[in-house]
């Protein structure tokens, strides 16, 4: 599983099996029990800036123009990724990349 991913995942809180993208850097690779993953949601808004869209695309799996809900970023057990959809492309993990820094305080 890579940064950039698009994939399944299963957790109590969302309710529901749903879309999420791996944010946890490559360079961890498989040493980790958990994945750092940032929810996706088709439920749009345009009050939340730090969360990027991502267009569906038959590359990224989506089948409804969504948002990586970046304020939500969890770390998920492995064993609760179900299923691998596709990837994001560069301009879109762009978008990703400076929400991250700003949801993390990491932008100066």
């Amino acid at each position: 599983m890579k940064r950039g991913e698009v994939v399944i995942v299963a957790h109590g809180d969302f309710g529901r099996p749903r879309p999420a993208v791996i944010v946890q850097a490559d360079e961890l690779g498989e040493s980790t029990t958990t994945l750092l993953v940032c929810p996706v949601t088709s439920d749009l808004t345009d009050r939340l800036p730090i969360r990027p869209i991502i267009e569906p695309k038959s590359e990224n799996g989506l089948r409804i123009k969504s948002q990586i809900m970046t304020d939500k970023m969890l770390a998920m057990p492995r064993d609760h990724v179900r299923l691998h959809v596709g990837k994001i492309d560069s301009e879109t993990r762009s978008r990703l990349d400076a929400a991250l820094l700003l949801v993390l305080g990491l932008a100066r």
